[in-house]
């Protein structure tokens, strides 16, 4: 948990851990989906703020340059999820989300993922608006490892959505398109995150 903030702060303290929205047991998948991206775009809000009230000095300026970076990345990946979502709506495509599924345990993870780099940026972020020190800097190991993981979901996946495509897709084509689309958009944006906090200063 991190630490609260000042009683002089502008900004509520940070959002708490979502990692027991992974733990709870909703009485539906709506809630369970549903919960955890308002517990994402809580997060990515609170960021944005925190991040615009880090004071503008010279020592904080590359950190904080980098640290902006991280945000826009996990922006970018909340649009993405935002919009593989919506399909949750549509009766064609409701059973690919099924809690038991390739993509539910794509998504869970990419969820779980999102709460443990979160709570780092929130770290960051408090930590720049005080002026304290802090690493800005993720371990290359940790990052590949998570990238590995995420492209043996990715691949089953691909597999079942493929798969539920030619059994089901006939005139709703256009439809499995914008879908499958919007899932290579949300892969892209995962791997595109992890390029990011893989990159070191400088690059």
């Amino acid at each position: 948990m991190l630490a609260a903030m000042s009683d002089d702060r502008v900004l509520p303290p940070p959002p708490p851990p979502s990692s027991s929205a992974l733990l709870r047991r909703p009485s539906t998948e709506t809630e369970f989906w549903a919960g955890l991206f308002l517990d994402l775009t809580v997060r990515v809000e609170w960021l944005g703020q925190a991040l615009d009230a880090v004071p503008g000095g010279d020592a904080s300026a590359p950190a904080l340059a980098r640290l902006r970076s991280y945000a826009r990345a996990l922006e970018e990946l909340h649009r993405a999820l935002e919009r593989v979502q919506g399909y949750r709506a549509d009766p064609r495509l409701r059973p690919l989300f099924s809690l038991d599924g390739p993509l539910a345990a794509y998504l869970s993870r990419l969820y779980g993922w999102c709460d443990e780099i979160g709570e780092d940026f929130e770290r960051m972020a408090v930590a720049l608006r005080r002026r304290q020190p802090t690493t800005i800097v993720f371990s290359h190991r940790a990052v590949n490892g998570s990238y590995v993981q995420f492209e043996g979901l990715v691949a089953a996946m691909r597999s079942v959505v493929e798969v539920s495509r030619e059994l089901h897709g006939g005139r709703d084509e256009q439809v499995w398109c914008a879908f499958d689309a919007h899932l290579e958009e949300l892969v892209w944006a995962t791997e595109w995150l992890h390029m990011t906090l893989a990159r070191q200063p400088g690059e």
